[in-house]
């Protein structure tokens, strides 16, 4: 009787264990630590507070912070984006570093850029598609200076219909969304 109380206790304790939102709060942060610059990790950091946030009643961190949260393991929750023209695949850039990796593949570059009157920009690539940094992106563009000079890359994020437009030497990545 004694040996199977001790195999029930094993098995119990092997199976997973709940988190509670301090747990699940270090996971996230954990997510973060692959971002390329301080100001985007921050971020992350911040948006990965999110559930400690809710159970302590505060208000919620910014959308663009809690989407920088990369996701723990692809699954049928969230669902990858299929393959655009210019877009690499994030999982391809696995060994490059991470989630938000500059990739190596097109060799894209800029060709055009402008700022609308809030500081958000639009961008012409060197393959000839244009993208709109998303509204509720919180990390403002520095560009100056011909636009040949920003090497960029593209990857894919968890939400639909929008990228991550790294550019080479500025504080993105970037949210964006393409307009054609």
């Amino acid at each position: 009787m004694r040996s199977l109380f001790t195999i029930l206790l094993f098995a119990l304790s092997a199976g997973p264990a709940l988190a509670g939102p301090r747990e699940e709060t270090l996971a996230g942060i954990s997510l973060c630590a692959g971002l390329p610059d301080d100001r985007t990790f921050l971020d992350c950091i911040y948006g990965a507070a999110q559930p400690m946030r809710a159970a302590l009643g505060l208000s919620p961190a910014l959308p663009a912070q809690q989407r920088l949260v990369p996701p723990a393991s692809p699954g049928p929750a969230r669902a990858v984006l299929p393959p655009q023209a210019g877009v690499q695949n994030a999982a391809s850039n696995a060994g490059d570093g991470g989630w938000f990796s500059k990739g190596s593949g097109a060799g894209l570059r800029m060709s055009a850029y402008s700022f609308d009157r809030r500081g958000l920009f639009t961008v012409t690539l060197s393959d000839g598609s244009v993208w709109r940094q998303d509204a509720s992106d919180t990390t403002f563009a520095h560009f100056s200076g011909q636009a040949s000079n920003y090497p960029v890359s593209l990857l894919e994020t968890t939400i639909p219909g929008k990228s991550r437009l790294d550019v080479r030497g500025e504080n993105g990545p970037y949210l964006v969304v393409r307009v054609r």
